[in-house]
């Protein structure tokens, strides 16, 4: 499927070492699994807090409805604060609708340009990515999001972690080249990326790339620090 997925150039940059993706520890109560990657429900890593702009994020639902309902947030756009989600199905055409999608967001909060670019090209790259683990007639779903100076792009698809060491080994080796160009374009930024298992409700694997200012410590708000896969 990736060779009829259309691709968005890269500015040049050197890619750092495949085994750098992060990944949450293990609990201390699971069986340590030989490979570390990607691992079954009872040793699932956590998201990092950054990614619950997902709709799969479990959300406590409050026991008294507010009616009428509270206004919307009728506040100008902020640059440096916003939070998007976008579900799309896997399909040739995502990636180049999702990039397009994204401009318009970056656009109306007027997001600095020397970042817009480089987040275009990561949402593409991850919504194809995202496309390449989860079988048509499925659907992808893109989160888009700044706070504090860091630009997030979370992707979740469908692929369900294998139980199996060797073969979930295998399919890890096979995110990471497809990865290839979303590790570039983040180091070349400063940023960072990483893939875990997806939080319960929701099945599959979510992929995540943090790039901007202030990005030290952001990208793990929850205070877990993740380690190397």
């Amino acid at each position: 499927m990736s060779e009829s997925l259309p691709t968005v150039p890269a500015k040049p940059s050197t890619a750092f070492s495949t085994d750098s993706l992060p990944v949450r520890p293990a609990s201390r109560t699971s069986a340590p699994r030989p490979n570390g990657e990607l691992p079954p429900a009872e040793r699932r890593f956590s998201l990092p807090a950054y990614a619950f702009g997902s709709p799969y994020a479990l959300q406590v639902a409050s026991r008294i409805t507010q009616c009428p309902p509270p206004p919307p947030d009728l506040r100008d756009p902020s640059p440096s604060h916003f939070v998007y989600g976008l579900t799309l199905p896997s399909a040739g055409a995502t990636p180049l609708i999702a990039s397009e999608t994204a401009d318009a967001v970056l656009d109306v909060h007027e997001v600095e340009d020397e970042l817009v670019g480089p987040a275009l090209e990561l949402v593409h790259e991850l919504a194809a990515h995202a496309c390449r683990f989860t079988g048509a007639g499925e659907m992808i779903h893109l989160v888009l999001r700044r706070f504090d100076g860091v630009l997030q792009v979370v992707a979740h698809d469908t692929h369900t972690p294998h139980l199996n060491s060797r073969l979930a080994q295998q399919c890890a080796e096979r995110r990471r080249v497809s990865l290839t160009a979303v590790r570039e374009l983040a180091e070349g930024r400063g940023g960072e990326c990483g893939f875990a298992a997806a939080h319960p409700p929701a099945t599959g694997v979510c992929t995540w790339v943090s790039i901007g200012a202030g990005l030290t410590g952001a990208s793990d708000p929850g205070g877990v620090q993740a380690e190397a896969a």
